[in-house]
Formats: structure tokens, C-alpha cells, sequence
């Protein structure tokens, strides 16, 4: 069976790769804080490099997934034990509906649990242009852990979306 080559960017530039030889070489990492950077490590080990901190990013955009009221899949799946521990919402386009009746919700594990469903007229209005807060805020209060594989969902009622793109990015390590 032939060992697989895995690459690595450096500071997030693909013109700076490096190989698991090189970082071993390095001797920065080792062979098991070389597979936290894994994308398919979903295995937390005990130490100071115990899990790393991902972020998952997917989005809505009205041109595509269209605006009826349903829940839709947002093509973005956070793996199982994994806790969501921060993100937020950006609003690309703002979010309109006929009469601006319409809701929307996000959520990973249960319904509400990354934005409750709020109205495109209300006046704390998260679907307006701008970044804007979900509830896992960066405390235990107010993770959410995955009891399984889970894909990001939107929810829209009340009255079809005519308009609006988004995008959820979420914060997570694995869990047990």
C-alpha cells in the first residue's frame, strides 16, 4: 500500500507548500500534531495540541437555491462530535420578501440553535447587508454539539424570499 503524500499551505498561501517529511524535517510538528491539520482527522487526543479550531463556510444565495418557504440544505455538512463554538452571518445582498413578512432561520443540530427565525422587517434585522452574530457566542452556554453529521441549514417561512445571499461561517473543533 502506497503512503499517500499530504501538502500543506503555509500562512494559507499555495505557493508555499510543504510536505509531512519537511515539517517532520522541521521538527516543529510531530507525526500526531501533523494530523490535527488533517481534514479528515476527526479523532481529539489528550495535550496542548489536542484539537484544532476549523471553520466551515456555507452559503444561501437566492439565484441558486431560490427563496420558498422550506428548509434548504446548504450543501455543508459539520462532521459528528463536532461543537460549534462561534461564527457569524455575512450578509452579500440583503434579504427581501414580497411585504418583507418574510423569516428566516439557521440551524446545525436544532431548529434555532445558530439564528432564531427573524423577520426581514424586523428591527433587529440580521438579514440586512453587514455581518451579523449568531448564538454560539465563544462560551459553553451557547455551543452546540453535533449528535451526528449534520448539514447547515436555512429555513424561510412565512412569505418567500424574492431576493438575498448569505453566507454562515461556523467555528468548530471535534469533540468526543
Amino acid at each position: 500500500m502506497a503512503t499517500r503524500t499530504k501538502k500543506y499551505w503555509l500562512a494559507n498561501n499555495p505557493n508555499a507548500e510543504i510536505t509531512n517529511a519537511e515539517v517532520t524535517e522541521l521538527g516543529q510538528l510531530s507525526s500526531a500534531e501533523l494530523q490535527l491539520l488533517d481534514e479528515d482527522s476527526t479523532n481529539p487526543s489528550d495535550g496542548s495540541w489536542a484539537s484544532v479550531s476549523r471553520w466551515a463556510k456555507a452559503g444561501y444565495d437566492f439565484a441558486v437555491d431560490g427563496g420558498a418557504t422550506s428548509a434548504i440544505g446548504l450543501g455543508v455538512t459539520i462532521p459528528d462530535n463536532a461543537i460549534v463554538t462561534g461564527g457569524f452571518v455575512e450578509v452579500v445582498t440583503t434579504c427581501t420578501s414580497s411585504d418583507d413578512s418574510g423569516t428566516m432561520a439557521l440551524h446545525i443540530q436544532t431548529a434555532n440553535d445558530l439564528v432564531t427565525a427573524t423577520a426581514i422587517s424586523g428591527g433587529s434585522n440580521i438579514w440586512d447587508a453587514g455581518i451579523h452574530s449568531i448564538v454560539p457566542a465563544g462560551t459553553g452556554a451557547t455551543a452546540i454539539k453535533c449528535t451526528a453529521a449534520r448539514e447547515i441549514t436555512a429555513t424561510i417561512a412565512t412569505d418567500a424570499f424574492t431576493a438575498g445571499k448569505l453566507n454562515v461561517w461556523l467555528q468548530y473543533v471535534i469533540g468526543e
